[in-house]
């Protein structure tokens, strides 16, 4: 899987996930969207980065 595929994915479901508790808890989403993505973001590039170590050491 792309790097950029699964980063994009990640930040696209945690955004979304924060987007609906700000909506459920009654306040602006707005920050929420942001602190989400930024958050889905970093686990994307984690799970990514530990993807790709996990490959090279099985070569």
């Amino acid at each position: 899987m792309k790097e950029k595929t699964l980063v994009s994915t990640f930040s696209l479901f945690t955004s979304l996930a924060s987007y609906l508790y700000a909506k459920e808890a009654g306040k602006d989403g707005v920050p929420y969207v942001m602190i989400g993505g930024f958050v889905g973001a970093v686990i994307g590039e984690v799970i990514f980065e530990k993807m790709k170590s996990n490959n090279n050491t099985k070569k």
